[in-house]
């Protein structure tokens, strides 16, 4: 679907919709790798209604973590959301439980340190940077963005599409 379609279609979804939709990211560290990332994705189940890449303000990045802000990692985040492109993306994924956890799921632990094998940040985190063991060292990031609720899906996609749009 063509971005503009997207965008204007969006505007309809009910909150109910959004049971079987999620936010999710690429940040810059893994955009490199986008293109067998996205076809991990997909191999995982879930339908890519939207993508595209962005590059966040330094504004957007402070209000889409703003619940962050005050603790001690907030900057460098901040800093690693404004280096370089994103991949937004929007996934759609039917399930018994709504598709944001399934999407977190699949992420694994925030820490990829602690992320499991066979989870994307495991899995990305190996690839790009040598192993879990990259990001306790302070030689990687964590590479992705998954939304935590059915509430941070609807904030964070009308923050960011709206964004986009006025850009």
């Amino acid at each position: 679907m063509e971005t503009k379609d997207f965008l204007k279609n969006f505007k309809g979804f009910s909150v109910q919709d959004f049971e079987d939709l999620t936010y999710a990211m690429i940040k810059p560290d893994a955009v490199s790798a986008k293109d067998e990332i996205i076809r991990d994705i997909e191999s995982r189940g879930f339908s890519i209604l939207f993508q595209h890449e962005y590059q966040f303000s330094k504004e957007l990045a402070e209000n889409f973590y703003s619940e962050h802000k005050g603790k001690g990692f907030y900057d460098r985040l901040v800093d690693q959301m404004t280096a370089g492109p994103v991949v937004v993306l929007i996934l759609k994924k039917k399930g018994i439980i709504p598709c944001y956890q399934l999407w977190r799921d699949e992420l694994g632990a925030t820490n990829p340190a602690n992320a499991i094998e066979g989870t994307l940040r495991n899995t990305y985190t190996q690839k790009l940077f040598g192993g879990p063991e990259a990001y306790a060292e302070g030689r990687a990031t964590n590479c992705f963005h998954g939304a935590d609720s059915i509430a941070s899906v609807i904030r964070e996609s009308n923050l960011v599409l709206y964004d986009i749009v006025m850009s």
